[in-house]
């Protein structure tokens, strides 16, 4: 009789389970983790090779595009107020494009050889990111446009009284 061992170890997650002749991950998760994980080793998901991925980054960067047009064909006077709005739908989830676009560290801090990330290619305008990320840290956030979109950061005081502090008082 030839002892064997009693557990073997996964080779995605290196756990150690009972070992049993038709069994080489401990879990379906891992089995399927392994798989997904030689695919893209075969074939990448990024947008030099799928063309879904290849449209849906356009559509993202397209209406990055869209925003900051949008931004800068306003009267500046009307500016704050729109950056407000879109921070606040993408705080609220309601709109999960523009929450990935103001969360992007791609245009938070673009490349400035990437002219296609500006306005008409000039660097002398702000992507739409950047300029909700300046209006976040110059407003009582204090904070990343990033951190103020995930909601890290509580809202800022509104100058309301509370009722409890008015009867507190």
């Amino acid at each position: 009789m030839t002892n064997t061992p009693s557990s073997t170890t996964c080779p995605y997650c290196g756990d150690e389970f009972l070992l049993r002749s038709n069994k080489k991950f401990c879990s379906p998760s891992c089995r399927k983790l392994s798989a997904q994980q030689e695919q893209r080793k075969k074939q990448p998901v990024n947008a030099a090779n799928s063309p879904t991925e290849r449209r849906k980054q356009y559509e993202v960067y397209e209406l990055a595009s869209r925003m900051a047009e949008t931004l800068y064909s306003m009267p500046p006077a009307q500016r704050l107020g729109y950056i407000e709005e879109i921070i606040q739908l993408a705080r609220s989830g309601e709109c999960p494009r523009v929450r990935q676009i103001l969360t992007m560290p791609a245009l938070i801090r673009p490349n400035p050889d990437k002219k296609y990330l500006f306005r008409r290619g000039c660097k002398s305008y702000c992507t739409i990111s950047q300029a909700a990320d300046r209006y976040c840290r110059s407003s009582p956030w204090n904070a990343g446009v990033a951190a103020v979109v995930r909601g890290e950061v509580p809202d800022p005081p509104t100058g309301e009284i509370v009722e409890e502090v008015a009867e507190a008082a």
